[in-house]
């Protein structure tokens, strides 16, 4: 092998982990607040990698409800706390805890989820954290 060649198969190995570095940032989220969306309806639950995607339908009171789009956590993560890919149906009634997103936008990063049974997934934002 040619020195000119191990040095590219070199860079190869080196370059293959950098796709992963590629992610977004979740500076779009309000971190220090927790956002409570009560008797949601599950449109659909992506179990889906690199995040998961929840799609709620909120009562608001006015006679159209609002449409709001969770992310989850990657797969693996959302598994440790305690989510799975049969966790939330098409549906569900559910209350979601989660990040709202800064832009005031109808969306936010999962915190957690009281499911219809009262079993609850995930973690809800610690006070002052």
């Amino acid at each position: 092998m040619t020195k000119k060649i191990r040095i590219l198969a070199a860079l190869a190995v080196i370059a293959a982990p950098l796709p992963v570095l590629a992610h977004h940032s979740f500076a779009m989220f309000d971190k220090s607040k927790e956002i409570v969306l009560k008797n949601a309806v599950v449109k659909d639950w992506q179990w889906t990698s690199p995040h998961t995607w929840l799609y709620l339908v909120v009562p608001n009171g006015s006679g159209t409800p609002d449409k709001y789009s969770i992310e989850g956590g990657n797969p693996g993560a959302m598994r440790r706390d305690g989510f799975a890919k049969g966790s939330l149906s098409p549906g569900d009634k559910v209350t979601v805890y989660a990040a709202p997103l800064r832009s005031g936008e109808k969306g936010g990063s999962l915190n957690a989820v009281v499911l219809p049974n009262g079993k609850m997934l995930g973690e809800r934002m610690k006070p002052g954290a």
